[in-house]
């Protein structure tokens, strides 16, 4: 048994837009009311802060009785995680301080599975009502939450988190390395080459230059405004339906996926590179692949991200030290191997993690497989 959750379109009516922003903004103030308390310790004048429960903000403002109470308690809890992540010590990645939350952002409560029910086109939520949903797809398990979301263009969504049994994918006895990059985004050791899709950022920046004329707070500018957010979240969709692709593709045909563990945090320093590197999306591929394994019964595996796969040739193990980020073929100094650069680190990373894996593969020479989802003919190439 496993969580999944499941994410459909919702479409309340003009008075349940304003029962769900009276809610998003309910949840808001509780929780800067405990950023305020947290960012208020001081070692000499307040070394220990109280912070209130969700019981006793009802009590001291009124306007907080007029919305279901499970939606504050979900975010006292959430508020507690947070502390909790904060103050330990064997968390990899450090947490900042907690941030107060703006109603320009994107809004969020959650509900247990108490506190709402799913009809056949309407979802019931507490104080809320009967929404209209549509449902593109069916869970089969035991729901535990709901979160309802409004994001930067106005559209609400429900996301059911559901504790369901997967059905585990056939074994394929097969390995595969990936090397990933900015123009060719995924590389595998098979010579399979996936590129990413065309930058859109030109568009993007004649509207921001636009945006930036007018008025702030004007018709203009939030017309405006919704028109760039939409564009975002138009980029952002088919960057996420390449990925989700990509990964798909991966776990169908391998039951070994090994890449590198990339310090993406410390790429994106160099200016010149960030853009490209953030739109690449690497570390949510990465994430993709990561929990789809977990699913579905697969192994992924990330290597040291200081071996050097570039460098090293896969036929006899020469290392290059002097090779160039622009040098995109791998000539070898000792045998004369002449490969692609990223098939070749593709191929290095590969050998390296099936080896840590300590497991046998067979390998088939020749098959390429077929990605049960569709990637574009233009976006795929053999090497």
């Amino acid at each position: 048994m496993m969580l999944r959750s499941y994410k459909y379109r919702i479409y309340p009516t003009a008075k349940q837009e304003q029962t769900l922003a009276k809610v998003f903004g309910c949840v808001r103030f509780v929780w800067n009311k405990n950023v305020e308390v947290f960012n208020s310790y001081d070692k000499e004048n307040n070394p220990n802060p109280e912070f209130k429960s969700s019981t006793e903000y009802r009590q001291e403002f009124n306007f907080l009785q007029e919305i279901s109470a499970a939606t504050i308690q979900q975010k006292e809890i959430d508020f507690r995680e947070y502390k909790k992540q904060y103050f330990s010590k064997g968390r990899k990645k450090k947490f900042g301080r907690p941030q107060f939350k703006s109603r320009r952002n994107k809004q969020s409560f959650r509900l247990p599975n108490q506190k709402f029910k799913l009809l056949d086109n309407k979802i019931q939520l507490e104080k809320i009502g009967k929404i209209r949903i549509v449902i593109d797809r069916h869970y089969y398990g035991k729901p535990m939450s709901v979160t309802v979301s409004k994001d930067s263009c106005g559209d609400y969504y429900a996301s059911i988190l559901v504790e369901e049994e997967i059905k585990q994918k056939e074994k394929t006895n097969r390995s595969v390395g990936i090397d990933v990059g900015l123009k060719s985004l995924v590389t595998t050791s098979d010579g399979l080459q996936i590129l990413n899709f065309p930058d859109n950022q030109r568009k993007i920046k004649h509207i921001q230059r636009h945006l930036s004329r007018k008025k702030k707070g004007s018709n203009r500018f939030n017309d405006m405004k919704l028109r760039l957010a939409k564009l975002h979240r138009k980029e952002s969709r088919k960057r996420e339906w390449l990925l989700h692709n990509i990964s798909t593709f991966l776990v169908d045909n391998y039951d070994i996926i090994v890449a590198e563990d990339l310090n993406v945090s410390g790429m994106m320093k160099n200016h010149k590179l960030a853009g490209s590197i953030c739109r690449s999306s690497w570390s949510e591929l990465f994430k993709m692949i990561d929990y789809k394994c977990k699913f579905y019964g697969k192994e992924f595996i990330q290597i040291d991200r200081f071996f050097p796969s570039s460098k090293t040739c896969n036929r006899c193990g020469c290392l290059k030290s002097e090779l160039k980020l622009s040098d995109r073929v791998f000539v070898c100094d000792d045998c004369d191997y002449e490969i692609d650069r990223d098939l070749n680190a593709s191929k290095n990373i590969k050998s390296v993690g099936v080896a840590t894996a300590k497991q046998s593969v067979m390998e088939c020479k020749t098959w390429l497989g077929k990605p049960k989802q569709a990637i574009p003919n233009d976006l795929m190439r053999v090497l």
